[in-house]
């Protein structure tokens, strides 16, 4: 019967708190709540969580998943919860705060069984975190830095590297592909910029450069009619 009525008024609570995530009243406190109970509410805080999850309510969902883990740190769904907390980061367009969770996630559990999924979810933030409105636009993107996206291949390399049979191997092939044709594109604008400016030795050397560090790129044969130009 004690249960039963814990379980009403944690219900309640939850009501409020789905309404109201900041709201000042607490449902989640754990003081004088025996083991049962308090495995019922983190159950509870998880499954509304991964709801808010499942909705695309990411904002919602990363407030609840910190609650989940401040509260019921040693909890089974503590785990779990920084897990999908990292890809509701970077769905929130939280990029840095999305890194940082899953190098943390990374450095306290390196032999997780989704450790993969962590390190794949890395590639992406660096590989889309650039992409903003110039992409949508359908302007030029391809005289930005280059660094996440250097980043971003490094993140699917060593996820190849780390965990070769992973489900995620294959998009992380496509995705390195694409980065060095990117990259590789950018470092044709240079010699573009050198030509222009008739600067022909620094731009025949790095027309070199990009013959011989992305053979098989688009941007290989341009770089060639460049090189036979300076």
């Amino acid at each position: 019967m004690k249960f039963k009525m814990f379980a009403v008024a944690l219900a309640i609570g939850l009501a409020a708190c789905g309404s109201n995530p900041k709201s000042s009243k607490d449902p989640f406190k754990t003081e004088n709540l025996t083991p049962r109970e308090q495995r019922a509410l983190a159950a509870e805080l998880y499954r509304q969580a991964r709801g808010s999850l499942d909705s695309s309510d990411f904002s919602t969902s990363v407030q609840r998943y910190e609650l989940l883990i401040t509260r019921f740190p040693f909890s089974e769904y503590a785990v779990q919860g920084q897990l999908e907390k990292v890809y509701a980061l970077y769905r929130s367009f939280k990029p840095d705060e999305a890194l940082t969770e899953a190098e943390h996630f990374l450095r306290d559990y390196p032999r997780h069984a989704s450790a993969d999924y962590v390190q794949y979810v890395k590639g992406l933030v660096n590989f889309e975190r650039d992409r903003g409105m110039e992409a949508i636009l359908g302007l030029d993107i391809s005289k930005r830095d280059t660094t996440n996206l250097r980043r971003s291949f490094d993140d699917f390399a060593l996820l190849i590297q780390k965990y070769p049979s992973s489900r995620y191997v294959a998009d992380a092939r496509q995705r390195m592909i694409d980065v060095r044709n990117r990259i590789a594109q950018h470092e044709l604008t240079v010699v573009e910029y050198y030509m222009r400016r008739g600067a022909y030795i620094a731009a025949a050397k790095r027309a070199e450069q990009i013959v011989a560090q992305y053979p098989g790129s688009p941007a290989t044969l341009e770089s060639l009619d460049l090189l036979e130009r300076a």
